[in-house]
Order: structure tokens, then sequence, then C-alpha cells
């Protein structure tokens, strides 16, 4: 018995979960399904055009295994398009990352006027921030 796999981690969840030839009633199409993992893996690799390091980085993956998820999410999405079948996102073992360990906070220091920004979830609060410019105490966050 083989080891389980490790959760992917997936920033975003596809906004379609289902695609079919036009015309054809979904009811009378084979389907092929895509992971949501693969589904991701072609949204990084395709369309933010990463290389697979960086990809397999995002998605918490050694590169090998990202080079496989990407692999088979091609092969079914051409067999699906070439064969007339409808595609279906659905499943898989991922995790949806939290967002705010990849967005930023954005500061404004009160006193020079220096704007800077700092990752979420530092565990720094306004009052204890310092100005990197000019050390004043005297940050406020902006809300952009």
């Amino acid at each position: 018995m083989g080891r389980p796999h490790k959760e992917r981690r997936v920033e975003q969840l596809p906004p379609v979960t289902h695609y079919k030839p036009a015309g054809v009633p979904l009811r009378l199409l084979e389907e092929t399904t895509l992971t949501i993992e693969e589904m991701e893996a072609i949204r990084l690799a395709d369309i933010e055009q990463l290389d697979q390091g960086a990809a397999a980085e995002r998605m918490e993956v050694s590169r090998p295994t990202f080079h496989r998820i990407v692999s088979t999410a091609h092969q079914k999405i051409a067999s699906a398009l070439w064969q007339g079948h409808a595609l279906r996102v659905d499943g898989g073992n991922f995790r949806i990352a939290h967002r705010c360990q990849t967005s930023l906070r954005h500061f404004t220091c009160q006193t020079c006027g220096h704007k800077w920004t700092l990752p979420r979830g530092t565990g720094q609060r306004c009052q204890d921030l310092q100005c990197p410019a000019c050390q004043a105490s005297n940050a406020c966050r902006d809300e952009e």
C-alpha cells in the first residue's frame, strides 16, 4: 500500500465547475473529472505563467509532483476536448490557502508621511509599529 497523498495548497476555487460542448445537453455527455488541484496547477502554469518551480512552491508540493499534476490535467483536458466530453471540476485532496497570509496591510506614518506594507499575520498592531523611515510610533493603517 502506498502512502497517502499530502493535501495540496489551493489559493482559490475555480469559478465554474462544468465545461461542455455547446448544443449538447450535459446528461447526454460522458464526463471527464478534473480535480481542484489539477485546475489550480493549470491556473498557475497556464494563466499566471509561472515556471514549475515557482508553481510547485505556491502549491506546497515538489517540482516532480507539480509536473505530474499539471501533465495529468493537460492530458484530461486534451482528451475531453478531442472526444467531445464534458469536463467536471470536482474533488481531490486539497486545502484552501488563507488569503490573509498572502495579502498585505498598508501603513502611513503620520509624522513623515512615509508609506509601507507588511504581510498580514505578523502579530504587530498599529500602536506597536515604528516607521521604517523616521522611527516614529505614529502609524495609521490605510484602507487600500
